[in-house]
């Protein structure tokens, strides 16, 4: 189990600097520093998209190099990209690279069909987790400033605010919180909570407030 900010779903996934191939018409140490502009794990997108080449039957074309990268970005954490990684992975799976797609992600190949179709609904949707009938930690969120997170408060309420998002009340102010799966991004909030529905969220997700930290929990309840 997590105890910094971070997702599960990457909690025992190594992060070692790697060195990325050289691909004709692709710059991908501008890739790797998109990656951390947009605030993901750089280590996690090279490990993740080295993985993915290397389960390729061949040497992919440019196209499907570029649409591992936007799988791998989306899995270190870059949330703006799901919609854009989603069809990649559909791409790939339309060009037999399911097995490379499923490297990419961290799971078998045979599984990344049944993952693109169950995100297309559900966000934090992973196949293992399926299985599991009980409730489960998806991500810890947020922390205090002092040891690099957002807040200089601890967070309290918590107001589901659409499908992804959530507003949470942090001393004066409120700040929002968007996630998924593999990311999230934390930043001050204009909307008014009155305006927002209950903490309930979506499909049995909840973002919670813990007492004993400074981190926001997000957590499916059991079926």
């Amino acid at each position: 189990m997590i105890r910094r900010p971070g997702h599960s779903v990457n909690a025992s996934v190594a992060r070692e600097p790697v060195a990325l191939p050289a691909v004709a018409g692709l710059d991908l140490d501008l890739a790797v520093a998109n990656v951390a502009r947009w605030g993901g794990d750089t280590g996690l997108f090279g490990t993740s998209l080295t993985a993915g080449l290397a389960a390729a039957p061949k040497a992919p074309e440019t196209a499907a190099v570029q649409d591992l990268a936007a799988v791998a970005a989306w899995r270190a954490g870059v949330i703006g990209l799901r919609t854009d990684a989603l069809r990649a992975a559909s791409s790939c799976l339309d060009a037999g690279l399911a097995d490379a797609v499923g490297a990419t992600l961290g799971m078998p190949g045979p599984d990344v069909a049944g993952f693109v179709e169950g995100q297309r609904t559900d966000r934090f949707f992973w196949p293992a987790w399926q299985r599991l009938g009980r409730a489960y930690l998806i991500a810890r969120i947020g922390g205090f400033a002092g040891l690099g997170g957002p807040w200089l408060a601890h967070p309290g309420d918590v107001i589901s605010a659409g499908e992804r998002r959530w507003l949470v009340e942090v001393g004066e102010e409120l700040w929002a919180v968007d996630a998924d799966l593999f990311g999230h991004s934390v930043s001050l909030a204009d909307d008014d909570p009155t305006d927002a529905g209950d903490a309930a969220g979506t499909d049995g997700v909840r973002v919670v407030s813990v007492p004993t930290s400074y981190l926001l929990e997000v957590v499916r309840e059991a079926a």
